[in-house]
């Protein structure tokens, strides 16, 4: 895993494939990241192969964590397998995600959604931002 800055902002870029196996090494350093305290992260899983129940598991336990103290955590650019596990879990809510870092970074911390999962808010406030609202 790699990690960034966008301002006050992590993004952290995951590749690869994450199960059992590595799931200990993934928690331990998505802890390492909200450790930096910053305002917020974006977890970049464009490049992820596969995602097992341990992976989604570390991912949640970031929300938890992030969240009691109240640094927000958003998915950028999961696969459709990744997109479903996500919304079967229920994770979804906890975890919004969106369809790349761009508009992760932009997004608030739960999106609208349309059907077929594309994130609308984003493009709503550029709309409104663009006419002079």
């Amino acid at each position: 895993m790699n990690v960034r800055r966008a301002g006050n902002v992590a993004v952290a870029v995951l590749h690869g494939e994450y199960d059992l196996g590595n799931a200990a090494v993934l928690n331990a350093e998505l802890v390492d990241v909200l450790r930096c305290r910053p305002a917020g992260i974006v977890l970049d899983v464009a490049e992820v192969d596969f995602c097992d129940l341990a992976c989604l598991r570390s991912m949640a336990n970031l929300g938890r964590r992030a969240a009691a103290v109240g640094i927000w955590v958003r998915i950028a650019g999961p696969k459709p397998m990744l997109r479903r596990l996500l919304d079967v879990t229920g994770l979804g809510s906890s975890l919004p995600a969106y369809p790349d870092v761009e508009l992760a970074l932009r997004g608030s911390r739960r999106p609208p959604r349309v059907p077929g999962g594309r994130v609308t808010e984003s493009l709503a406030v550029d709309a409104r931002t663009s006419a002079g609202a």
